[in-house]
């Protein structure tokens, strides 16, 4: 294993109970994490409530404990395939809001969801309305996308993360990635089924755009439970990926809730690379 400053600042855990980001950036630099990603679907966390002065202060307390920033950018009901205009641009507009608060507090990456476009089933199956307007739906995600990570070009990472992956979310990023401006964010767990088997779609995808993964988020699921449990529950092997990631520059965020079994997750993590 590297040393362990260079191993601390690779690896962080998902910001969601902590009371504010101050006691976050203390949590993380009292237990060995380099680094924490606020999620902004949380309303204490939501950037109108820092003014310019809270958001210098949040940047000079976080590089003051040697902690680096990240963020989840907001998922609900934030749909980056309407096909409304002024839907998507109410969308839009709030990534970019979000994206100024990651720029003002030194946030390196910025992960986001790709939506998937509705579907109708027909007699009890699928139906061709998506087949029927895939073109209409592909080219608001690929608008989305490009917008937003033209926006923030030069300062904060956007990645994409496969929550869910569907065909056209990994279409269009083959199309994007190669351009350089988006990056992947790979969720480990939500790459696998309820049964724990590989979805083959989803891996095969990020196993031939290695390079523009960024940022790798680890949580476990115990048979019959729900995600975002301590590692080791579930029948993953994760040291396969760490095998393959940690080469890369790629950094690794602990999406487990408490965040003190992020803790023995970071244990469980030092274990395996240690072998």
């Amino acid at each position: 294993m590297k040393s362990p400053e260079v191993f601390r600042k690779r690896f962080g855990y998902h910001v969601v109970y902590d009371p504010d980001l101050f006691d976050a950036i203390d949590f993380a630099s009292q237990h060995g994490f380099g680094y924490i990603v606020p999620d902004l679907m949380i309303p204490r966390f939501f950037p109108e409530r820092f003014d310019q002065q809270a958001r210098r202060h949040i940047r000079d307390y976080a590089a003051s404990k040697a902690v680096s920033i990240s963020f989840h950018g907001p998922s609900d009901n934030l749909n980056l395939v309407a096909p409304y205009p002024e839907v998507r641009r109410a969308v839009i507009d709030r990534m970019k809001l979000c994206l100024d608060f990651a720029v003002d507090v030194g946030a390196e990456r910025f992960t986001i969801h790709t939506t998937p476009p509705p579907d109708f089933v027909s007699a009890g199956k699928r139906g061709t309305y998506l087949r029927d307007h895939w073109s209409l739906y592909k080219n608001a995600l690929k608008e989305s996308l490009r917008e937003i990570s033209a926006y923030a070009s030069g300062g904060v990472m956007v990645c994409c993360e496969n929550a869910p992956f569907d065909e056209m979310a990994m279409e269009v990023l083959e199309e994007l990635l190669p351009e350089g401006k988006i990056f992947l964010a790979w969720d480990i767990q939500k790459g696998y089924t309820g049964e724990g088997k590989p979805i083959v779609q989803v891996e095969d995808f990020f196993l031939r755009h290695l390079q523009s993964v960024k940022e790798c988020h680890l949580h476990d699921r115990r048979p019959g439970g729900h995600a975002h449990d301590l590692l080791g529950v579930g029948n993953i092997d994760f040291s396969r990926y760490l095998r393959m990631l940690m080469p890369l520059d790629v950094h690794f965020t602990l999406e487990i809730r408490p965040r003190e079994n992020a803790v023995r997750s970071l244990n469980i993590l030092k274990q395996m690379l240690n072998k």
